[in-house]
């Protein structure tokens, strides 16, 4: 961060209280700003009751309410919404939030682009263009939380499942999670918080050590080691054995939930003959896993299967001792899949 103004995101509760203090305002002013601006989305200082002009100009000079704007949104006909959010220095990226029964879980993302290279998605087709930075990802969670309360609701789960590998911004990420859940700050549940990786099996044992008290989600999408190699390049790194390891030493150290998320591609992963192999990979740990049918993206081959298909993978795991469920498609009619919404606006207004 440079020496002008600060995006409150940017700051940890003490930094932002000396920022505050070194204006000649009382220290006592930072949980105002947290309360107005952080929590319930008021725009400017000056607009934050019990500041006054004076101060609100002196607050000006060294802070600033956020960094990042909105610049582009589609909308679901199932209620699912995607914002497109810019970067100070021009940079897009994507957040999503979803509604699930009655509360709003959010996606956000991590990085502008991604390297990990999987097939089926967009986000990585263009490429890693540069990590994000702590207050960049927190600036996306309070734009869905705005948007939710617009709604008349709350952001009640969050999940780092969008642009990027999670564990590849790995401190960002991390810091991000701390200032969420700081209680001076925004006080998120981290029991309400999702860390998704493609398998990065290093980031999954630091983030077990991190002490932050989320979930972890593991992208495997084939319990062979070939198969899934070709699906994820960068997650292939590490063998299905060595993966799932990792997820049970998470889940075991932590306490917290693990999801196996599996996408299912028409002809590609979802036999049952798959489903056995799955089973047979998970053997009774207690794993949560997600089948989930592939988002179509332009410029890829795969297909979502058949409800029939679908069935027939959950029920085998069922029927060998797996809980899983088939989590419902969002957004499939506003380019919902990760990646899509920015890769739509670069090709309509060129690279920034």
């Amino acid at each position: 961060m440079d020496a002008g103004p600060a995006p409150l995101a940017a700051l940890d509760y003490d930094d932002l209280e000396a920022r505050v203090a070194a204006r000649g305002v009382p220290a006592s002013h930072a949980n105002r700003l947290v309360r107005h601006v952080l929590r319930r989305g008021v725009a400017t200082f000056r607009d934050v009751p019990g500041l006054g002009p004076r101060v609100a100009a002196a607050l000006d000079e060294v802070l600033v309410p956020r960094e990042t704007r909105v610049v582009g949104r589609t909308d679901s006909l199932d209620g699912t919404t995607k914002l497109l959010l810019a970067t100070r220095d021009g940079e897009q990226v994507e957040s999503v939030l979803m509604p699930l029964a009655q509360r709003y879980s959010g996606c956000v993302s991590s990085q502008v682009g991604c390297a990990a290279g999987c097939r089926f998605c967009a986000s990585g087709l263009l490429g890693l263009r540069r990590g994000l930075r702590p207050h960049e990802i927190v600036e996306q969670v309070l734009a869905l939380a705005d948007l939710a309360r617009s709604r008349g609701r709350r952001l009640d789960n969050l999940v780092f499942m969008g642009m990027g590998e999670p564990l590849h911004a790995y401190d960002e990420v991390t810091t991000a999670i701390r200032r969420l859940t700081d209680p001076r700050l925004l006080g998120f549940g981290p029991s309400r918080i999702t860390v998704s990786t493609v398998g990065v099996v290093p980031g999954i044992d630091a983030l077990a050590r991190e002490g932050l008290g989320v979930h972890l989600a593991v992208s495997l999408h084939a319990a062979d080691d070939d198969l899934r190699r070709s699906l994820l390049p960068v997650g292939g790194r590490w063998t299905v054995a060595e993966v799932l390891d990792a997820a049970e030493r998470f889940r075991v150290a932590t306490g917290r939930f693990v999801n196996v998320q599996v996408t299912l591609m028409r002809g590609v992963n979802d036999g049952v003959a798959h489903a056995e192999a799955l089973a047979t990979a998970i053997a009774g740990r207690r794993f949560h896993v997600n089948l989930i049918p592939v988002n179509r993206v332009e410029g890829t081959p795969y297909e979502p299967p058949s409800q029939e298909t679908l069935d027939a993978f959950r029920r085998t795991l069922v029927e060998r001792g797996c809980l899983a469920h088939v989590r419902a498609r969002r957004g499939s009619d506003a380019d919902a899949a990760c990646g899509q919404l920015r890769r739509r606006a670069l090709r309509r207004d060129g690279p920034a």
